[in-house]
């Protein structure tokens, strides 16, 4: 057994000592001749190199580099090869990549398993070279960004920085270079065409050093693929289109002649702001995109604006605005929220102030022009559908348009006068006797009495038991009185009665109590002026006959008519203390049927007059109209007050515009309007 042990370590000294004493060979690289360049011509260049010797390590490929720097090198230059191990020299020609007249440097190399090895540069001036020959592309039928599409071809550069690709507008990046073909990817920044001629194919320019060439493959860019979307989007979200292939950075989308501001652009999400007046809850859209429009639907639905239920609301002079509050209103355009009444949608019109999502701010029209009712309800109306909840709306104006009359048979504009019968007013003018019914919204002539006469109640006009009685003044002779009337409202009987015997054209005061009609002083205009009367008489409206009346009315330097009303079967009267050209004041009376004469109630600061009914009695009150101005009386107290929440227009001694009490409530014409006010006294203010 020792002698086993001892014999194996001998063994073992003797196999280690051995290999310390063998002799390493060393590995050694190629060495070859620098370039020779042979043959220089239009077609390219043959270059030439001897082999000194081949070296330890296996050669897997040989060749030339050449380009315009001093030191050529793979992946930097153009290259020429052959696989394998060459015999004692080699030779190739590079027949693509060069420019005419251009100096190129050229060096040999050898790619062994371990290295590559370079020979020293040459230099020489090129005479050209056939460039690079287009085979096909291939990808597609349809692409989308970094797709990629594949160029084979013959005589490729080799050098990446040789290459410029652009697909339509955009530059795109070459990849993947092999002997025979390159891959280009589809750039971000394309470009485009016209919407109007853009066929959606793409165009793709290759340049490789001086040689371009244009393709036109038959390889669209995928149109754009929209879902249908089912969740319904509110105004203060931005609304959202889904899909495939969306992203274009010159995005463009519009509703209805409106662009709207898209916010971004991804590949399957266009985001944008609903800032457009969208007349339904369905929209359809306009979307222009990578050089094409197209019309989407079904691919937004808007949530319906709903009103909270049980509002109550009042607007008027002090409640100028209504606060409507819901859910869904467009905060985004606040102007874009639509509203509707239940009354004439064009009678009533809404301007928006202001809204959130949950409450709109917005005013009613209260044009002297345009009806508004006292009662209405408002609805929201957003994307053409109205709500199912109302906002109760009570108008607390006193003064109210009611209607227009621009299409009666008979001119409220003109000079008349008016008088209230039954809930209706009755207007004379231009030789007819006219009836406004404010309850039918209606005007009709009752009769044609002289139109020649013109005014035909000039002088005036007074309703007792339900007839009409008027007159005007004569036309040909101003200083006497013209025909006087009586009109049967119920019968439609009309009659002239016997002449007025006072030389006044327009009375003073005229007025009907005690079976009488009272036609006292007035005036009259003859060839050099105005002529006052102070003459009174009265009319016994049963034996149909005119005798004088006792009361002497006294004559001043102004217009002067004592401004009459019936309260309570009562007759009264505003009667001014006018001496000479002093203006001194106002005086409230009772007429005394006895002694056919006023007796004083009250006394009050000038208020001016009115010629013609300009008196209304409601409840324990009444209302008087005077020079433009209306002030209330109350008739328990005789406490006067002016309203200043109403004015009109008056025409002084011509007279008063059409006015008549219906239903407690006044009725008023403006002269060149053609509309009829309603004015309630359950709404003047404190």
């Amino acid at each position: 057994m020792k002698n086993y042990f001892l014999i194996l370590l001998v063994g073992s000294a003797l196999f280690f000592g051995c290999n310390e004493n063998d002799e390493v060979v060393p590995r050694t690289n190629p060495r070859f001749s620098v370039t020779y360049v042979q043959e220089i011509s239009a077609t390219g260049a043959e270059f030439f190199a001897n082999i000194y010797y081949l070296g330890s390590d296996e050669i897997l490929e040989y060749g030339f580099v050449y380009s315009k720097e001093s030191e050529p090198r793979i992946g930097a230059g153009e290259i020429v090869k052959a696989e394998g191990q060459p015999a004692d020299s080699f030779k190739l020609v590079g027949d693509h990549s060069m420019i005419k007249g251009q100096r190129y440097n050229v060096v040999a190399f050898i790619s062994t398993s371990k290295t590559t090895t370079y020979s020293q540069s040459i230099s020489f001036t090129s005479q050209g070279s056939e460039g690079f020959l287009f085979e096909r592309l291939t990808g597609g039928p349809e692409v989308y960004y970094g797709d990629t599409l594949t160029v084979y071809g013959d005589k490729l550069s080799t050098n990446l920085a040789n290459y410029e690709v652009r697909v339509n507008a955009g530059i795109s990046r070459v990849i993947d270079l092999q002997k025979d073909s390159f891959k280009i990817i589809i750039p971000e920044d394309l470009g485009f065409g016209y919407t109007y001629d853009y066929d959606g194919k793409i165009v793709v320019n290759i340049k490789i050093l001086d040689k371009s060439l244009e393709i036109f493959p038959d390889v669209k860019f995928y149109d754009p693929i929209f879902y249908d979307y089912e969740k319904e989007l509110k105004y203060e979200d931005n609304f959202y289109l889904k899909g495939k292939y969306l992203r274009d950075g010159n995005t463009r989308l519009s509703y209805s002649n409106q662009y709207l501001e898209v916010v971004s652009s991804s590949d399957t999400l266009i985001v944008f702001k609903p800032n457009a007046n969208f007349e339904t809850l369905q929209p359809v859209f306009m979307i222009y995109m990578r050089g094409k429009a197209y019309e989407v639907n079904n691919v937004v639905r808007i949530e319906r604006t709903e009103l909270l239920p049980n509002q109550q609301l009042k607007m008027g002079t002090i409640y100028s605005h209504l606060v409507i509050k819901g859910t869904n209103f467009n905060s985004v355009n606040p102007y874009n929220n639509m509203f509707v009444s239940d009354t004439d949608a064009q009678e009533q019109q809404f301007y928006m102030q202001e809204s959130t999502s949950t409450e709109a701010r917005l005013e009613v029209n209260n044009s002297y022009l345009i009806p508004n009712p006292r009662f209405f309800k408002v609805y929201s109306n957003n994307g053409g559908v109205r709500s199912t909840n109302f906002v109760s709306v009570e108008n607390t104006e006193p003064m109210l348009v009611y209607m227009r009359m621009h299409a009666f048979p008979f001119n409220v504009a003109s000079d008349g006068r008016s008088v209230s019968w039954r809930g209706k007013g009755i207007w004379l003018g231009d030789g007819k006797i006219s009836e406004i019914d404010p309850v039918k919204k209606s005007g009709k002539i009752l009769k044609n009495v002289d139109i020649n006469q013109g005014n035909i109640a000039s002088s005036f006009a007074v309703v007792h038991q339900d007839v009409l009685y008027f007159a005007g003044k004569d036309q040909a002779i101003s200083n006497t009185p013209g025909r006087f009337y009586s009109y049967d409202l119920n019968s439609g009987l009309l009659k002239e009665l016997a002449a007025i015997p006072s030389k006044a054209s327009t009375p003073r005061a005229l007025f009907v109590s005690g079976g009488n009609l009272y036609f006292g002083g007035g005036f009259y205009i003859d060839e050099v002026d105005v002529q006052k009367v102070s003459e009174g008489y009265k009319f016994n409206l049963a034996t149909k006959t005119w005798s004088s009346w006792s009361k002497v009315f006294p004559t001043s330097d102004y217009y002067d008519f004592e401004t009459t009303f019936v309260h309570k079967e009562q007759v009264f009267g505003l009667v001014n203390e006018i001496v000479g050209s002093d203006v001194r004041a106002t005086r409230l009376m009772r007429f005394d049927g006895v002694s056919e004469d006023w007796v004083e109630l009250a006394n009050y600061p000038y208020l001016s007059y009115s010629n013609g009914n300009a008196s209304f009695s409601i409840g324990e009150n009444v209302y008087v109209f005077l020079n433009g101005t209306l002030h209330l009386i109350d008739m328990r107290t005789y406490v006067r007050k002016q309203l200043d929440d109403v004015s009109f227009y008056d025409r002084g001694y011509s007279g008063p515009p059409l006015l008549f009490l219906s239903d407690q409530k006044i009725y008023y014409a403006s002269y060149n309007d053609y509309v009829l006010n309603e004015i309630d006294p359950n709404y003047f203010r404190e």
